[in-house]
């Protein structure tokens, strides 16, 4: 799998480009990928040293990226809110069709059974929901080598990762948005999101951002 390393360790001749714009648009792009965020990936490792805090392309960088990161999260989880709301739907209709009983049938189930059918369509359609729930991602990070044909354990550990972030997330957002789980705090969600990768899965031996496929 071909990997951003070289975005994250780059070669001496392209050390001078790592305060382009375009190329801090990229590590934010594999960055909020990876942890959903870059509150875990501190700023200063994004911009070159030798820029000082105060000078204006470090205070304009770092305005840009703050906003990029908003912007990526906010799109994710509202596609995630989108994406359960219309699965919901579909599952109670599906009931209604068989001559089943659908009144909030899709609430009534336990979290577990919930997040069995938002796995099971992940299964289905993995590659698409990832590239459309991490669409502005997407641009940047290669999803399609994760799910190649060549199974190796970097690929099925993103994999597994990125199945339980739907399945577990789309869980989560149904408990504060439709059960009022948390006082239904936005703020709570976001700090879900972004604490993802440390309290769901710790045993994947995942790599950082330049671990992503990069095309």
């Amino acid at each position: 799998m071909k990997t951003a390393i070289t975005l994250f360790n780059p070669p001496k001749y392209m050390k001078n480009r790592q305060h382009n714009l375009k190329v801090l648009k990229l590590k934010l792009d594999f960055i909020t990928a990876r942890y959903n965020g870059i509150k875990t990936y501190r700023f200063r490792n994004l911009v070159p040293t030798y820029t000082p805090p105060h000078h204006k392309d470090y205070i304009f960088a770092k305005r840009h990226i703050e906003s990029r990161d908003k912007l990526h999260s906010k799109f994710s989880l509202r596609w995630l809110y989108r994406a359960v709301d219309k699965i919901e739907r579909k599952t109670d209709a599906a009931k209604g069709k068989c001559g089943w009983e659908t009144h909030n049938f899709f609430r009534s189930l336990t979290n577990q059974q919930r997040m069995d059918i938002l796995g099971a369509v992940f299964d289905q359609y993995p590659l698409w929901l990832v590239t459309k729930f991490r669409e502005r991602e997407a641009r940047s990070v290669d999803f399609k080598q994760i799910w190649s044909p060549v199974d190796s354990p970097d690929r099925v550990a993103f994999r597994t990762y990125y199945r339980e972030m739907f399945v577990c997330m789309g869980d989560f957002y149904y408990q504060v948005h439709y059960e009022g789980v948390l006082g239904g705090n936005e703020k709570e969600l976001k700090k879900g999101w972004e604490e993802f990768h440390t309290l769901v899965i710790t045993n994947l031996n995942l790599g950082g951002p330049e671990s992503l496929p990069m095309a």
